[in-house]
């Protein structure tokens, strides 16, 4: 039972949008972190090749003068001035680069002696006289330092940049693989749920088209499906062509069943009235009559039933015409005679009162509702009968002071063969089932609610 609540909570629709989106999220990530990672490396080779072939260009554009390497002479200095450009995205002018300031050269002789060098960087060397990469930390700041030996000029020729600008770039690469799956995996939900509530459309009309049938609507599902929906219709028209055929089946032997039983009961009745006056005056013998004539009243009035729920049940169109309610009323209570006589009546329906129905089955259903409240009302309590005309049509209440009915015989009094106390043996529980039924054919409504203290109340709802 715990399981099949937990089945009824499951969202397919939910589940494949969480699944699909996760699928995209952890997709996008991944791809992110790798171009991430790809970016950073791609991004350190891009520049330790330029700063080689800037040493290389130094080397290229060097003149070796004998009085330039004497030793009293002072080296050239190329001035960096600081464009106050801190970041990629600031603009700069031609003559004040952004990152100028954060890229440095020297050049050195073969014996130590400063040549040239720029001046945003201190006046030593910025790294041991061997040639290759490393990295060295200035005034707080991790610089990037690649030294080369020129044997040409004999010269040792350093390049160095700032770790900030290569973090800066990466910093953006991941700025933008960050910001690119927040724009893309919103914009992805949206267009997953348009999608699925376009595909699960069909399945909630079809939904819809199941609520909407009636319980006496067996005929085939015929709507256009999506071919993963075929196979379902094709099950539920097995299925309601099953029912079809069992309700037939159950149909038929019903009526049957009450045809048979129809004679036997009467030849049975007559032979009890023939023998009323054959026996004398022995207290067992009537009693054992009587026993015979309830049993034979009870028979009749189920096979009586049995043959309306047959007739019911075939009903293929109502003969609806506009009757005055209370002259029905008087008419059922007419025919309840001498039943309805122990009881006291209070009727309260206008004579002006008109609705539109089938007088003959709206009649049946009077009886039957009349009959259970003097069936299973004490004697000499009240029994009132009201109609009132409402906005969408009338409602006609037939109240009780019987024993009344607990909330699960309620939702369960108008199934077929359906009684309250199985063991009384009163009626064959098909009275409210077959007024149920012929009240549903009006497109009205019959409901059962608790009076207080004590009783019932039945309410027709008849459209107009």
């Amino acid at each position: 039972m715990n399981r099949l609540k937990v089945l009824d909570v499951y969202s397919l629709r939910l589940l494949l949008t969480l699944l699909m989106l996760s699928g995209i999220s952890l997709s996008v990530g991944i791809s992110s972190w790798l171009s991430t990672r790809d970016a950073k490396h791609q991004i350190e080779e891009l520049f330790d090749a330029q700063m080689l072939q800037t040493a290389k260009m130094l080397e290229l554009f060097y003149h070796d003068e004998a009085d330039f390497k004497h030793p009293q002479t002072q080296p050239q200095v190329l001035h960096v001035p600081d464009s106050q450009v801190s970041s990629f995205a600031e603009k700069a002018d031609a003559l004040k680069l952004a990152y100028e300031h954060k890229l440095a050269f020297q050049i050195w002789s073969e014996t130590g002696q400063a040549l040239v060098f720029s001046d945003n960087i201190e006046r030593e060397p910025l790294t041991k006289f061997e040639q290759g990469y490393s990295k060295r930390v200035f005034e707080g700041e991790l610089w990037h330092v690649f030294s080369f030996f020129s044997a040409k000029h004999k010269v040792w020729i350093i390049t160095a940049q700032q770790d900030e600008v290569r973090q800066e770039l990466v910093s953006q690469i991941m700025q933008n693989a960050v910001i690119v799956p927040l724009i893309v995996v919103p914009l992805t939900l949206l267009i997953v749920s348009l999608l699925f509530y376009i595909l699960f459309r069909p399945l909630k009309t079809f939904e819809r088209e199941l609520m909407a049938r009636s319980p006496n609507d067996l005929t085939p599902l015929a709507m256009s499906l999506p071919k993963e929906l075929v196979p379902v219709r094709r099950a539920l028209n097995q299925y309601i062509s099953s029912i079809a055929r069992f309700i037939a089946r159950e149909r038929r032997f019903s009526a049957d069943a009450a045809h048979e039983l129809k004679t036997p009961l009467s030849v049975i009745k007559l032979h009890q009235q023939g023998l009323e006056g054959l026996v004398g005056d022995d207290p067992a013998q009537h009693i054992h009559l009587a026993a015979i004539d309830a049993g034979v009243k009870h028979m009749s009035h189920t096979v009586e039933q049995l043959l309306l729920l047959a007739r019911v049940d075939s009903i293929a169109e109502l003969n609806v015409q506009s009757y005055a309610l209370l002259p029905m009323v008087e008419d059922a209570l007419n025919q309840l005679m001498p039943l309805i006589t122990e009881y006291e009546w209070n009727i309260d329906v206008d004579a002006g009162l008109i609705l539109k129905c089938d007088r003959f089955y709206l009649l049946v259903v009077l009886k039957n509702i009349i009959e259970n409240a003097c069936k299973y009302s004490p004697i000499e309590t009240e029994i009132s009968i009201s109609a009132v005309k409402v906005a969408t049509g009338v409602e006609i209440k037939i109240s009780d002071r019987g024993q009344g009915m607990t909330s699960e015989q309620i939702a369960s009094a108008t199934e077929r063969f359906y009684r309250v106390n199985e063991n009384e043996g009163i009626g064959a529980g098909l009275g409210l089932s077959i007024c149920h039924h012929i009240i549903g054919l009006h497109q009205g409504q019959l409901t059962i609610a608790s009076r207080e203290q004590a009783g019932l109340v039945v309410t027709l709802f008849l459209p107009q």
